[in-house]
């Protein structure tokens, strides 16, 4: 652990970098960039701005924004201060809100629009430590008393400066590796969220893991358009390119990153498997009307990458013949397919949901792996794929600081410096969470000779039949979801005799394959009720039901008409399955399928 806390890390990267550029965000039509030293300034004044204040020591400041540079400059400023920085979910109800707002002993709470205003304003009264609400918009300051605007805020830090930047420079210079830094609450899939403590040595450990796993460099460029609130973007994001000191395009319009990663050509890019599938979806149809000896060439450069990286998956070695014959032939053909990142592309990466293994062999075939790695709040580094060792259907090796090993019932358990520092006001459930000193993750693996983790499920999740077979309900779901016309998926049979499935469809993609399939329909609710879309998700089904024994078979399935929901406490702001909830709401529909 070369830095002591983040502060000492931040004035290195500043003292450093200077005038270089920090992040860009995209003004009309042009790129405005913010330099180093101007974070500087305003991380400087937030901190200066909650001591003239009088922010109480190890009270949190809760981040209610979109991700936007305000975010982490809002972030380092809170922990600077002697504070402790809280991201809420841009789509957390007011009372989601409320309840991690007191659980956090927050005093102040940064909004960046009406919308979360009113969340907070309709909460206004149940939150009685709040001492100011500083509102991004400025034209929000006289909705009440307790608002200042974000650029008040920082004025007010800045005029005070004088007075208050040895106390905050003291603060931060004297924070210990092992105090708290940030509070990551976990989307509490079975009960009330948790507020996990994320120490300055938990942060700058993993950090370091992540650098020397995936290196990534001041030239690297990259977008930000994942919410800070989750731990993989606040660390592996953020705090990640703050080591590095490499630059961030902030994307307020996600519709338009396709046109802006032709723009920047980014060199590093991670995203969800949906947008790896849609670029897929374009590369071949561009190569199906080309002339027919680019055709010939492609398919022989993808077959000749997938033929060698099966040699490398089975650890045989690869005949040099073959990897001459794939040199001289791929690099054009390699060259195209990076110009649908811009040109400029190194590093993929994708989370989220699970990887089709058919676009991760297509796209490691050509040069372009697309890693996929595991983690979790409590110990976000624990494994990751290596852009010259890559496992498809695993999640990697093991990182550099981290052990894994499996239980006797294969539940996976962690040790490591990066390991989080309990749960806050919740000694007995942190206690809960470690057994000699290993972590115990709750997620059920299985570890290759060679090291490399495949992820089963959670282990409070296993559904047991009335044969008494353990099933793993995550696996199944993630094959589903692999299509992109399914949401989500439930899996259900706890005590019964077989396997059935609550199955939910994307409604852009499933409207959009009716368009190209004549389908006709009145409304969503009807064509998830037509005969084709039914036969269609039946196909998807039984696909999966190859994959895996008989007992895992899913027999029967409903569509619902609608997709599941925050709102109603379906899933969490993650997109987690809140089990008994569904389970509940839809019993009478998954009882009839017993029928």
């Amino acid at each position: 652990m070369k830095y002591q806390n983040l502060y000492t890390l931040f004035c290195e990267r500043v003292s450093q970098y200077t005038e270089k550029n920090i992040f860009y965000t995209r003004e009309e039509n042009h790129w405005q960039a913010i330099s180093w030293n101007s974070f500087a300034y305003q991380v400087e004044s937030f901190s200066s701005a909650l001591l003239s204040l009088g922010l109480t020591k190890n009270h949190s400041v809760c981040i209610l924004m979109g991700t936007l540079p305000e975010w982490p400059i809002s972030d380092l400023g809170t922990i600077f201060a002697g504070g402790v920085s809280v991201g809420l979910y841009p789509t957390s109800s007011a009372e989601q809100c409320k309840y991690i707002i007191n659980h956090s002993d927050a005093e102040y709470i940064v909004v960046d629009t009406k919308t979360q205003l009113n969340k907070i304003l309709q909460i206004k009264n149940e939150i009685p430590k709040i001492k100011k609400i500083i509102a991004l918009d400025k034209n929000l300051v006289g909705e009440s008393e307790e608002i200042i605007s974000y650029q008040d805020f920082l004025q007010l830090g800045n005029n005070n400066l004088n007075s208050t930047k040895s106390s905050f420079q003291e603060i931060a210079k004297q924070a210990k590796p092992e105090d708290v830094a940030i509070m990551v609450y976990t989307s509490g899939t079975t009960g009330l969220p948790k507020g996990a403590c994320l120490s300055h040595k938990y942060i700058i450990n993993s950090v370091e893991s992540l650098l020397e796993t995936v290196p990534v460099y001041d030239t690297d460029r990259s977008f930000s358009y994942l919410p800070y609130c989750h731990v993989a973007e606040r660390i592996t994001g953020f705090y990640n390119r703050l080591y590095a000191g490499a630059p961030a395009y902030f994307v307020k319009d996600i519709n338009k990153l396709w046109d802006y990663m032709l723009e920047v050509k980014p060199t590093v890019f991670g995203s969800l498997p949906r947008f790896f599938e849609k670029i897929h979806s374009k590369i071949i149809s561009d190569i199906e009307n080309s002339d027919p000896q680019e055709q010939h060439l492609f398919d022989k450069v993808v077959k000749l990458g997938q033929e060698i990286d099966k040699l490398k998956q089975k650890q045989f070695p690869v005949p040099s013949y073959l990897s001459e014959i794939y040199e001289t032939l791929a690099g054009e053909i390699q060259n195209r397919v990076k110009a649908y990142f811009g040109g400029e592309i190194r590093i993929l990466s994708s989370g989220g949901a699970p990887l089709p293994q058919e676009i991760a062999e297509f796209f490691s075939a050509l040069g372009l792996p697309i890693l996929q790695a595991y983690g979790l709040t409590e110990n976000v580094c624990t494994a990751f794929n290596r852009p010259d060792n890559h496992r498809f259907g695993t999640v990697g090796q093991a990182m550099p600081g981290c052990k894994i090993k499996l239980a006797e019932d294969g539940e996976i358990l962690l040790n490591s410096e990066m390991m989080f520092s309990g749960y806050y006001k919740e000694p007995e459930k942190s206690a809960e969470m470690f057994l000699d000193n290993w972590l115990l993750t709750g997620d059920l693996g299985a570890i290759s000779e060679d090291g490399f983790l495949k992820i089963i499920g959670r282990k409070k999740e296993l559904i047991i039949t009335s044969t008494g077979k353990n099933v793993a309900p995550l696996l199944l779901e993630n094959f589903l979801k692999e299509h992109h016309l399914i949401s989500q998926a439930m899996a259900y049979g706890d005590g019964k005799s077989y396997l059935t499935a609550l199955i939910t469809l994307n409604q852009i993609e499933t409207e959009s394959y009716a368009r190209r399939n004549k389908i006709e329909y009145s409304d969503f609710a009807d064509l998830t009720k037509k005969a084709e879309i039914i036969s269609l998700v039946q196909t998807l089904v039984d696909k999966v039901n190859s994959q895996v024994s008989s007992t895992e078979a899913i027999k029967k399935f409903v569509i619902l008409t609608h997709d599941l929901s925050i709102e109603t406490g379906e899933i969490t702001p993650t997109l987690k399955l809140k089990r008994n909830v569904i389970t509940e709401n839809y019993k009478e529909l998954l009882e009839a399928l017993y029928n």
